[in-house]
This record gives C-alpha cells, sequence and structure tokens, in this order.
C-alpha cells in the first residue's frame, strides 16, 4: 500500500494498526499464522534502521505465543504435509 491517503482512511474508518503487505498472498495458500514487527508507515516512507529493532520484538513475541501452546495440543493437529496434499483427515 503505497498511498498514504488511503492508509490513513482504512486505519480510520476501520482502527486499523498496521497492514501486512508481503504475507498477504501466502495466508490465502498455506495455513499459518503471520507474525510481523512493524518498522514503516506503508507508504514511501521508510526506515532501515528501525527494522531490526521490529525483527527482534517479532521474534520475542513468536516465542513467548509457542511458549503458551500445550505440546497435546500441537500434536492434536494436523500435519502441514497432509494439509499440503489434500489429504487432511477433517
Amino acid at each position: 500500500m503505497e498511498d498514504a491517503l488511503v492508509r490513513d482512511r482504512l486505519a480510520a474508518e476501520m482502527d486499523v494498526l498496521c497492514f501486512e503487505m508481503e504475507a498477504a498472498g501466502l495466508m490465502s495458500h498455506f495455513p499459518c499464522l503471520v507474525i510481523r514487527g512493524i518498522c514503516d508507515y506503508s507508504d514511501s516512507h521508510k526506515n532501515k534502521e528501525w527494522q531490526g529493532y521490529a525483527a527482534m520484538v517479532a521474534a520475542a513475541y513468536a516465542k513467548d505465543l509457542l511458549c503458551r501452546i500445550a505440546p497435546n495440543r500441537v500434536e492434536a493437529e494436523k500435519k502441514i504435509g497432509d494439509i499440503l496434499s489434500g489429504n487432511s483427515k477433517d
């Protein structure tokens, strides 16, 4: 999203805090949860200095989230290979 006016309108109308831009297509074809650090304004304003901090926060959050999932819940989930090959058992 390179248009700041559209970004700001959507943010105001829908109370959006951030926009995922790179993984949007992935999530349509691959069951996943995307965790990203926020480091720019979703327009032409970019600052590479913040990318490392954003990645660090995203990694810390992902680690904490994974630590909160009980192992038996993970074992009960479908295997990703089965999902991707269409062999998932519903």
